[in-house]
């Protein structure tokens, strides 16, 4: 009986292993598409996209962005991405992205204005020389 139980433990432990060898391959693949750079890349991207959304949609509704953060966090969840801390890092990542252009924008139209401002001023200036010029060459 001994030998029975033993005969039994070996081939248990022999499919155990065999299983091991045939599924090793498909978790490590699997492991790799949840873990692997172009799985980050593509989330990335995805949770950038739906913070652009979110922004264009709920901008004037939303002052303190919670709207924005639920509509982000929904769009992925319907994808079937798991909402963890690290998603959540890389949704307040793509907004101070979105902050950030929006004041380069800012500051750029500031300046663009300025510019148009001074460049009007000197038109201005120089027409005005221009017609005094005229009226005493008359």
């Amino acid at each position: 009986m001994t030998n029975l139980y033993e005969i039994i433990g070996n081939l248990l432990a022999a499919f155990v292993v065999g299983l091991l060898f045939y599924f090793k391959p498909k978790v490590a693949e699997w492991l790799e598409a949840r873990t692997g750079k172009d799985h980050y890349d593509q989330l990335m991207q995805l949770v950038a996209s739906f913070a652009r959304a979110a922004e264009q949609l709920y901008h004037d509704q939303d002052p303190d962005g919670t709207k924005r953060q639920q509509f982000v966090q929904d769009q992925l969840r319907d994808l079937g991405v798991e909402i963890t801390e690290a998603v959540i890092n890389m949704i307040e990542g793509a907004v101070w992205e979105i902050n950030t252009e929006n004041r380069k924008t800012l500051v750029q139209t500031k300046e663009l204005g300025a510019m148009a401002n001074e460049l009007g001023e000197a038109a201005v200036q120089e027409t005005l020389a221009r017609l005094q010029k005229d009226s005493s060459h008359e």
